[in-house]
């Protein structure tokens, strides 16, 4: 389980499940979703960069390093780079993308 998230280390086939489902998810609907609280706009169009621009491979590794892998950020992009995948994490948690280290009482 990550300390600062609260979500356990998911598997490569959860994380593959997760860059399907943003590819092939309408964007207005993938925003309505994800674009609360702390991940903004912006948090949400540098995620759909890293899942447009790259393949699940790309994405399950930017994941798990906490990076952005082979994407290249414009100076608009550079300060979300910090918080990024936390605040990614928490979201895709918050939705039930990402399971949690909660257990059913």
């Amino acid at each position: 389980m990550s300390e600062s998230s609260g979500t356990v280390d998911p598997s490569g086939e959860t994380l593959k499940g997760i860059y399907e489902f943003i590819k092939h998810t309408p964007e207005g609907s993938l925003r309505k979703m994800l674009c609360t609280g702390e991940m903004t706009d912006a948090h949400f169009r540098l995620l759909l960069k890293l899942v447009k621009g790259g393949s699940d491979t790309d994405f399950i590794d930017a994941f798990n390093k906490s990076d952005m892998g082979k994407l290249r950020l414009n100076p608009k992009e550079s300060p979300l780079r910090d918080r990024f995948w936390a605040i990614v994490r928490g979201r895709l948690a918050a939705t039930g993308l990402l399971p949690t280290g909660g257990k059913a009482a």
